[in-house]
């Protein structure tokens, strides 16, 4: 049996905004090692919340057990390597995700990890499943790095940033090299959210109706504060409208889907196939709602009237910055005409809008923030969320925080997009953190936004909002 589990850790969506969704990575690598034959479990225990004593007994009989994780959640996913290798000592114990993608050796490090996953998992699992259950050699699986235990006598020295890693004189390192990106998407199965405790998943405290779906891997844009580009690749590569549909139809019909959440990085990037998919949701008849991601120069009034009329009820918008100065460091190609542009056509439309704001780049002044959130305002989204610049480990920001020693930590605890962990030339971290409060109490606690809320019939989620804004001011 191959167990895969989510690390319980302090996640900021789920902690502070009440939102949990299934892991639908873990759900592609279970549909995938199922479909070639193997037993599987998902173990959420984001969600689950499982004593170690329950988590083992619930996973006693893995082979192999695989462990997912972020940036803010690497140092959980470590601690239940260590308790699972403590109490099964002859599971197989392999990490993957986008963190350990860009920092292996970190991992590999810790006694208890016995490999790396390094990007897309599907296939590297699978011939990892095979190999560990044959008892045959790792070497060669495109996509893992790991220890070689059987080599006495010899040492590998791994660097990683600036950092040496030596390896104990009884065990080698190996690193297989990357593994090809995946090109046909529609290959995949559809992820096995069966296996997932379903009934556990919550968005502003309603049970779930909600489902994530990724029609597309691969972002072409590479702005220098995302991961996402670096992990699955600057190629864009989408699966067919009638795959994707497929999908939907299977959501709607086996699990009462009532909404999908798109969470490719820019849904919208081709035009052609957006519109091939609406058609064919309208073609089927489909009664569903759905949400994506989109950039504010990848979307006309055509295409907003087709999404609408397929079913489509809120796009996300990364706007960022009211600087351009800031959008320009970012890398992020977009000017503030096309936003103002872009989030007035969606609402003439008649979709819903969420705009995402970052404040706290090394070099942005107390006027620049305050700029941002006046743009906030003054857009006026359905919702807004502000984060805090965070340099995750593999970008262009990490490393020049690296080395301009513009780091405050390197606790990845605290890499939340909630907690200053860069410095800035004109602002402590204090004044940082303590603006980020005022940005969501400033838009949230608005008359207006209250008022349209409950216009909208949504009193339980003003109050819901407004009490979650709160308590952001009360534990930061």
């Amino acid at each position: 049996m191959i167990a895969l589990i989510n690390p319980n850790a302090s996640v900021e969506v789920v902690k502070k905004l009440g939102i949990s969704t299934p892991p639908l990575g873990l759900g592609y690598l279970a549909a995938m090692l199922r479909e070639r034959g193997f037993r599987v479990k998902i173990v959420d225990d984001l969600v689950e919340k499982l004593s170690f004593s329950e988590l083992i007994n619930r996973i006693k009989d893995a082979i192999i057990v695989g462990i997912t994780s972020t940036t803010p959640t690497f140092s959980a996913a470590l601690r239940y390597a260590c308790e699972i290798k403590r109490r099964l000592p002859h599971a197989f114990i392999v990490l993957g995700g986008v963190h350990v993608t860009f920092m292996p050796y970190q991992a590999l490090k810790n006694d208890c990890v016995d490999a790396v996953c390094i990007g897309e998992g599907e296939y590297t699992l699978v011939e990892l499943a095979e190999r560990v259950e044959a008892g045959r050699s790792l070497e060669g699986i495109k996509g893992l790095i790991y220890k070689d235990y059987g080599n006495r006598g010899r040492e590998t020295r791994t660097s990683e940033g600036d950092e040496s890693v030596k390896q104990s004189d009884s065990v080698r390192i190996i690193n297989n090299g990357p593994r090809e990106f995946i090109q046909d998407l529609d290959s995949l199965p559809f992820p096995a959210y069966d296996l997932m405790p379903l009934e556990k998943y919550t968005v502003l405290g309603h049970r779930l109706e909600h489902f994530p779906m990724i029609t597309s891997r691969g972002c072409p844009f590479g702005c220098r504060y995302c991961s996402s580009s670096l992990f699955l690749g600057r190629k864009f590569r989408a699966r067919s409208p009638k795959n994707v549909v497929d999908e939907i139809e299977w959501l709607i019909n086996d699990f009462k889907a009532k909404y999908i959440a798109f969470g490719d990085d820019t849904f919208t990037l081709s035009k052609r196939r957006v519109i091939e998919i609406c058609d064919e949701i309208i073609k089927r008849n489909l009664d569903v709602k759905w949400s994506c991601s989109s950039r504010v120069d990848t979307i006309s009034r055509e295409l907003l009237e087709k999404m609408k009329e397929a079913g489509c009820s809120a796009i996300y918008y990364g706007v960022e910055s009211a600087s351009q100065q800031v959008l320009n460091y970012y890398k992020k190609k977009i000017n503030l005409e096309k936003v103002k542009e872009a989030v007035k056509l969606t609402k003439k439309v008649g979709m819903e809008t969420i705009c995402s704001f970052i404040i706290g780049s090394p070099y942005e002044t107390k006027e620049d923030m305050k700029a941002t959130l006046k743009f906030a305002l003054k857009l006026n989204p359905d919702y807004a969320q502000f984060s805090i610049l965070t340099p995750y480990p593999g970008t262009d920001i990490y490393r020049e925080a690296k080395e301009k020693n513009l780091l405050l930590t390197e606790n990845f605890d605290d890499y939340t997009a909630g907690k200053p962990v860069l410095k800035n030339i004109y602002l402590s971290p204090e004044e940082i953190a303590r603006f980020l409060k005022f940005c969501y109490l400033r838009f949230y606690l608005r008359p207006s936004f209250i008022i349209r809320e409950i216009r909208k019939g949504n009193l339980r989620v003003v109050i819901e909002t407004i009490r979650r804004a709160l308590r952001r001011e009360e534990s930061m």
